[in-house]
């Protein structure tokens, strides 16, 4: 068991789309292991990539990195490019400091879309029919043999930015250049119509990888769970544990450990799955899996582990644990 007096240096913001997310999970998870405890450093990167320690005037990497040193463990609250894609987990990995979540490696693949199919497919789960690349026009030709509706993503970006429903070939094209706005490749996913569910991985420092509940989703008025269902409150109904068949529930559970252990994921992970029928045994369609999830109070992964029994201070706490635990 770690003591808690151990110095946890949370850090948060970055440059991606993503920031103003990242700065609500960074202030929970500071918050709630204060309160457990820990002794906290606040790390705001702002996103021309200037250091804010503590309220400190903004400083560069130079200037910040011995006090970006004098830390136990950096509890990484990024998402995006540069947070989540293996960038600072390079960077950490280059100054032998610990972290909350997974190294390069696993974050650079499940962060590409085309990548994380890859191994989703490899470890067995069943992903959509998709083309992918960077020409707007050849990749809406080549976009002709999916069936509608049509799904289009920017490669490397979570928080469903830049993501566009395509139900009419008229707007496909503009939905491609808006993916492609955002990143320099588009995927262009064929539409599953089911439900969409949610299911995260947790490593306990003494059991290993173990699922929590799964959540279903449920955006209100939205197509689907895009940003503004995703961060509007009362825009989306996330009932957990999700209201389906305990054997569905099982292999949901079972294929997200699955793809934790596949992609080589470490503390947490998140896979993100459609399921086509609730009342059939058809599979589960792999959308993706996160490295680093939402961590606010209200996210999908504090609301399954408390639906497991383990408040928001304690998931950050065991996090930190486990972290701390890992050989070096």
């Amino acid at each position: 068991m770690v003591t808690t007096n151990a110095r946890v240096s949370v850090w948060m913001g970055g440059p991606s789309a993503e920031r103003a997310i990242s700065l609500q999970t960074g202030d929970g998870v500071a918050r709630a292991l204060a309160e457990a405890g820990f002794v906290i450093s606040r790390v705001e990167i702002s996103e021309r990539l200037e250091w804010v320690i503590d309220a400190s005037p903004p400083l560069a990497l130079t200037e910040a990195l011995p006090r970006l040193l004098a830390t136990d463990v950096v509890f990484p609250a990024l998402h995006g490019p540069f947070g989540e894609d293996g960038t600072v987990q390079g960077f950490l990995e280059t100054i032998r400091t610990p972290f909350v979540g997974s190294g390069v490696a696993a974050s650079a693949l499940a962060m590409d879309k085309v990548h994380a199919r890859t191994v989703a497919a490899a470890a067995g789960l069943t992903i959509a029919p998709a083309v992918a690349g960077s020409a707007a026009d050849e990749l809406e030709s080549r976009a002709a043999s999916l069936s509608r509706p049509l799904f289009v993503k920017p490669v490397r970006l979570g928080s469903s930015v830049g993501i566009s429903r395509v139900t009419d070939d008229d707007d496909l094209g503009a939905a491609i250049r808006a993916a492609l706005a955002e990143d320099t490749r588009a995927l262009v996913e064929q539409g599953v119509v089911g439900v969409e569910v949610s299911c995260p991985v947790l490593d306990d420092p003494t059991v290993g990888p173990r699922a929590l509940p799964v959540v279903l989703i449920a955006p209100k008025e939205n197509a689907f769970f895009d940003y503004e269902a995703k961060y509007t409150d009362g825009a989306t109904d996330e009932i957990c544990p999700a209201p389906i068949e305990d054997a569905l529930a099982e292999r949901l559970q079972e294929l997200a450990v699955r793809a934790h252990v596949e992609f080589g994921c470490q503390g947490l992970s998140r896979t993100d799955f459609i399921v086509p029928d609730l009342a059939t045994d058809a599979d589960p369609v792999f959308l993706e899996l996160n490295t680093l999830p939402g961590l606010t109070a209200v996210s999908i992964f504090p609301r399954a582990a408390a639906a497991a029994g383990l408040s928001y201070g304690d998931l950050c706490r065991t996090l930190v644990e486990e972290a701390l635990s890992r050989p070096r």
